[in-house]
């Protein structure tokens, strides 16, 4: 008997169940064929001239073998209907029972899967934070190490300001002592006078070493009042108590 009706198909659909259903059953009446997918398509469309593709036709029997508590392997044995029936029955509470317990396993793998990805997640974030913490440590040092090389810098050119200025005070020195006590010298008699150190040293400063920078260096002591006074466009002699009365 083709199994009832189930509520919520198609009329179509409905029609292709029962033709299916009934196939089923006749083949496994006439123990000829064995009762699959294969022989009960084959007869839905040689008997019943059912349309159907072979997944709409392979649900129907699987709710057939279900609702037949069919076992192909103990249909085909030779056992006693009842038995058959029996051991199909208990098979599929086994298999149920199986089914509930692989369930029951892919529950408790999942949880555990979830806590372990949670847990990694967890460790990812706290490495992030690690990472961004030691890239803020790392800004830090940067920011402080490129104060530390302008401050450098900055005393560098202090440095060189103050060895320049302490040069400058010894070559004026130097023209000092050169110069007569009471007389006046010609610029261009000094300069040839000023020891081959000094020149060599002022390499390392600005300025062409020569008449001009002498020059500059002995009217930037006459501008302050000290070392030298000057007398004519290119004459100096050291400078005395009376120069600064005038």
């Amino acid at each position: 008997m083709a199994g009832g009706a189930t509520i919520g198909l198609a009329p179509g659909d409905e029609r292709r169940r029962r033709a299916v259903f009934q196939a089923a059953d006749d083949i496994r009446a006439e123990g000829v064929e064995a009762v699959n997918l294969r022989t009960v398509w084959a007869r839905v469309k040689l008997d019943h001239g059912v349309a159907g593709n072979n997944q709409t036709i392979g649900r129907y029997y699987a709710e057939w073998t279900a609702d037949r508590c069919y076992v192909p392997a103990i249909e085909q044995s030779g056992m006693p209907k009842s038995v058959s029936t029996r051991l199909a029955k208990a098979g599929i509470e086994l298999w149920g029972a199986a089914q509930a317990e692989a369930t029951m396993i892919y529950q408790r793998d999942r949880q555990r899967m979830e806590a372990e990805v949670a847990a990694e997640r967890k460790l990812r974030e706290e490495a992030l934070a690690m990472l961004d913490a030691r890239e803020a440590v790392i800004d830090a040092q940067r920011n402080e190490l490129a104060w530390y090389a302008t401050e450098l810098d900055r005393v560098r050119e202090h440095l060189s300001l103050v060895r320049s200025r302490a040069f400058w005070r010894t070559v004026a020195q130097e023209i000092w002592e050169i110069l007569p006590e009471r007389e006046a010298m010609h610029l261009a008699d000094i300069v040839p006078r000023i020891g081959h150190e000094f020149v060599r040293e002022a390499e390392e400063y600005p300025g062409e070493w020569g008449v001009d920078l002498i020059r500059g260096v002995m009217d930037q002591r006459i501008k302050f009042k000290k070392l030298f006074a000057k007398e004519g466009a290119a004459r100096y002699r050291r400078r005395r108590p009376e120069d600064d009365a005038a």
